[in-house]
């Protein structure tokens, strides 16, 4: 069984950036990949849903239209049009790094960047990382090992046990017997998470996260274990 994180990065960034728009899009389930294939498809290059996938949260990287198609450098203008929070938010962490020379996330963990300057175009050197460590970092190297700690504790009394993480996934050897437990477990932990994660750090981490269990014999079977038995 597989514990996946539903779009952690792009949840995280809202978090750390405090975007209204992107935070009001969480909470209300809205369809950001649908919504990327949009807009490249109305600047004029038909995409689907799943091709799309690659570019939505691209910018959040640093990744820029730069050597993309028109349409596809039209949605990574569109982005921080859109999140401006976002972009306002990357321009606070450069600044943070010219001033101070590192970055600081709320689990407390920091990332130097030494001999960062400002260039001739306005930009900063090592912009790229300076925008990529705190969203990957906070996402995969906190959230998710806090949400997989707490998995294995809940599942130290069975045979089920977490074996893997891959990026934002848990992995989970379930034994037959113990199916619908461990589904019990994902979701208790969804629903505590945020508590969790605001206890370990002493935060207000406002932006709902969602843990979604897929099960199969092996990671090309897996199925999604349907929300009614989740909730």
């Amino acid at each position: 069984m597989e514990a996946d994180f539903a779009q952690l990065e792009f949840r995280v960034a809202a978090y750390l950036s405090q975007d209204e728009i992107a935070i009001k899009e969480v909470k209300e389930g809205f369809d950001v990949h649908s919504y990327t294939a949009k807009v490249i498809t109305e600047a004029g290059q038909t995409t689907s849903r799943q091709t799309a996938k690659t570019h939505t949260f691209a910018p959040l990287y640093g990744a820029t239209g730069y050597g993309r198609t028109p349409a596809e450098s039209a949605y990574y203008t569109h982005f921080m049009e859109k999140y401006k929070g976002v972009a306002e938010w990357h321009k606070r962490l450069a600044k943070q790094v010219l001033n101070y020379g590192y970055i600081k996330l709320p689990s407390g963990r920091e990332f130097v960047f030494p001999g960062t300057k400002r260039k001739k175009d306005g930009t900063v050197t090592n912009f790229t990382q300076i925008k990529n460590y705190p969203v990957q970092s906070f996402a995969t190297a906190d959230i998710v090992p806090l949400a997989l700690v707490e998995i294995h504790k809940r599942l130290v009394r069975f045979e089920s046990c977490v074996v893997n993480s891959v990026h934002d996934s848990i992995v989970i050897d379930v034994h037959p017997d113990e199916i619908e437990y461990v589904v019990q477990v994902i979701d208790e932990v969804q629903a505590n998470l945020i508590n969790l994660i605001n206890k370990r750090w002493s935060i207000d981490f406002n932006v709902p996260l969602a843990l979604e269990a897929k099960i199969g014999d092996n990671w090309l079977e897996q199925k999604e274990v349907p929300q009614t038995t989740l909730n």
